[in-house]
């Protein structure tokens, strides 16, 4: 579905807050005057978004840890090798979510309403009780 008549500065302030999600945040606090329905879909969507992302990567980022700490008989090697296995991976990660923080970008400023598998479920029922 594409929305055609948003104005640029409202397309690019929902656009952002897919890459800054605090932007998002401070979008849901305070309501803008300006803001319509499509754009609040994106701003709820670009929250929660940002909060499984991080979430995501925080867990991505202390697997190496979980592993050292589930197997206790490891070996240094073992050790060095997982944590760098697990660098390689959060770099990949980093890179991947970036990547899908642009697509969702590009997305929204061609005033396009999309939906994230497990996030706009989420987004949604935030905005059900919004209201």
């Amino acid at each position: 579905m594409t929305g055609g008549s948003f104005s640029s500065d409202l397309r690019e302030r929902a656009a952002t807050t897919y890459v800054v999600w605090p932007l998002a945040l401070l979008d849901l606090v305070r309501d803008r005057p300006d803001a319509t329905d499509w754009s609040r879909v994106h701003v709820r969507q670009a929250f929660v978004f940002g909060l499984v992302a991080a979430f995501g990567y925080l867990v991505l980022l202390a697997l190496p840890w979980l592993i050292v700490l589930a197997v206790p008989t490891i070996g240094l090697t073992a050790v060095v090798w997982v944590y760098a296995i697990g660098l390689l991976a959060d770099l990949v990660g980093a890179f991947t979510l970036f990547g899908l923080a642009m697509t969702f970008r590009e997305r929204t400023l061609r005033g396009d309403l999309f939906t994230i598998p497990l996030v706009t479920p989420i987004a949604d029922r935030m905005g059900r009780n919004a209201r």
